[in-house]
């Protein structure tokens, strides 16, 4: 008997559409997940971080930095872990409210960027609100620390 192949093959090639199509949709919702995972890490390591700024203990504030830290402002001003405890903790008078977080991560470097809608003095001078920000956290186990950060907020003169 002579078989017409073409039937098969049409049922295979259908069969592994639908495979890959559920495998897609699994590995889509998972990645999404994640990120929804991430994100909500992220954002409940940057207001950990914050709540010590607020303090204006550098003792506070010392466990949330790494010892490598860089900080850079739009004024041009930066600063080490050390010279930043030292004079450089902000003054904040709002809790801070997070917009627009976008979160990447690779290996122990979590990256964020967000708006920072907040009511702060830096250096003595009224910083602008709602300024776009950078922090980058190294991970380790459950410890988030701030290896650098850019503050794009514009000071008073």
């Amino acid at each position: 008997m002579i078989r017409n192949a073409a039937p098969q093959a049409m049922i295979r090639n259908a069969t592994a559409g639908i495979l890959a199509l559920m495998l897609a949709t699994g590995f889509a919702s998972a990645g999404a997940a994640a990120d929804d995972s991430l994100e909500a890490e992220a954002r409940a390591a940057i207001t950990a971080v914050f709540d010590a700024l607020a303090t204006g203990d550098p003792e506070t504030v010392r466990p949330f930095i790494a010892p490598e830290f860089q900080l850079v402002r739009s004024d041009g001003a930066a600063y080490n872990k050390e010279e930043y405890l030292a004079r450089s903790i902000p003054h904040i008078d709002s809790t801070p409210v997070i917009n627009d977080l976008v979160v990447t991560r690779n290996g122990d470097i979590v990256v964020t960027r967000m708006r920072l809608q907040i009511e702060e003095e830096l250096d003595g001078k009224k910083a602008e609100s709602n300024a776009p920000q950078l922090i980058v956290f190294r991970v380790t186990g459950d410890n988030w620390q701030v290896v650098a950060s850019g503050n794009f907020a514009r000071l008073a003169e």
